[in-house]
């Protein structure tokens, strides 16, 4: 069997990255292998592309806070060009840098420059490490990548926007009829402080006649926050458990009756989402956010002080008082544009291949 000239070894890819890696197996001509596992260091992060897009490597977990994964094959030291992830926990990755620096292959880091606490962190010294072992990094953002090549300009950057949804399909959600919800799409984890909308928005429904709140996806607090609803005296009137929804043109349905969504705890791709059907975000001020938060300039973004419930009813009565403005056609064309499954197909074509698209 002839020897894939590209490859990913990666910890997960999710549900969302479906398009992308569809995309870049068109764009590769079918010459790549991917390697990922079926869970995350955090298990509620899984692989959920098509099953026959990618070979599953068995990952064994150490006390929460490492891991390393076992390649199913010799695919990550026989493929010309690999990208790896940008995560010093993956015990793997260290010596697979090093082994295919002595056999002269060709390999990338893709990933978040720094970690959630920034470039300053205590441990921001080992993605910078990982970056120098590498032939070069591929980045989430445009503002990651400038980031990347002050740091170390020797190494080249390329941007893979992290994104979800292929560009021919982002574009502005239009309401039938009156836009009355608050929208939430993602995990119910604990970072992500869903008691925290979920009591915002009781401060501030006396404030918005038939309004309501729109929980989408699911997750282990799932149960806690349905006892909270109960508690503060919710019902399925003004909260409703939409459960998970991936397909695009559905989640649509739901963001065309909302004229905002919410981010109570740390934001990342959601805010992508959330824009790209022009819907502007409630965000939470002191969080460790992902860095897609670049795109919350320009009134695309309410800031809140972080867990506080009454600052934030304030911010969603704003919004609901403004929710003729929605949807925000500009932030929708931005997101069509610089943050499609295309651009992001396109970034990891370019790196893969070596192609000189750093400044792109």
């Amino acid at each position: 069997m002839k020897t894939p000239e590209y490859g990913l070894f990666l910890a997960v890819l999710p549900k969302y990255r479906e398009e992308c890696i569809e995309l870049l197996r068109t764009e590769l001509k079918g010459d790549l292998e991917i390697e990922v596992s079926k869970a995350h260091l955090d298990m509620s992060v899984k692989t959920g592309i098509r099953r026959d897009l990618y070979r599953e490597t068995p990952m064994l977990r150490i006390g929460g806070k490492a891991f390393i994964q076992i390649p199913r094959t010799f695919m990550t030291l026989r493929v010309a060009n690999l990208v790896v992830d940008l995560n010093p926990r993956s015990l793997s990755v260290w010596p697979l840098l090093l082994i295919r620096k002595i056999l002269r292959r060709r390999t990338l880091v893709w990933g978040h420059l720094h970690p959630q606490a920034g470039g300053s962190a205590n441990t921001a010294w080992l993605r910078r490490l990982l970056r120098w072992l590498a032939d070069g990094t591929v980045s989430y953002t445009y503002r990651d990548r400038d980031r990347g090549v002050q740091e170390l300009p020797d190494k080249p950057v390329w941007v893979a926007p992290n994104s979800l949804y292929r560009q021919n399909v982002i574009r502005p959600s239009v309401a039938d009829g009156d836009r009355h919800c608050l929208i939430y799409v993602g995990r119910f984890e604990k970072a992500k402080k869903l008691d925290l909308v979920i009591r915002a928005f009781a401060l501030a429904t006396d404030r918005m006649e038939g309004a309501k709140l729109l929980l989408i996806g699911g997750g282990s607090m799932e149960e806690r926050l349905r006892e909270i609803c109960s508690e503060l005296g919710l019902g399925v009137d003004l909260v409703e458990f939409v459960g998970w929804i991936d397909d695009v043109e559905d989640l649509r349905t739901y963001y065309s009756r909302s004229f905002a969504s919410a981010s109570p705890g740390f934001a990342g791709l959601g805010l992508t989402q959330s824009l790209g059907f022009g819907i502007p975000m409630i965000v939470a001020e002191d969080e460790e956010h992902s860095p897609e938060i670049e795109l919350g300039t320009d009134g695309r973004v309410s800031w809140f002080a972080s867990d506080n419930p009454a600052q934030m009813a304030d911010k969603i009565v704003v919004r609901w008082q403004s929710r003729g403005n929605v949807p925000i056609e500009e932030a929708s064309a931005f997101v069509r544009n610089r943050y499609s499954a295309d651009a992001m197909s396109k970034g990891l074509a370019a790196a893969l291949t070596g192609r000189d698209e750093t400044y792109v």
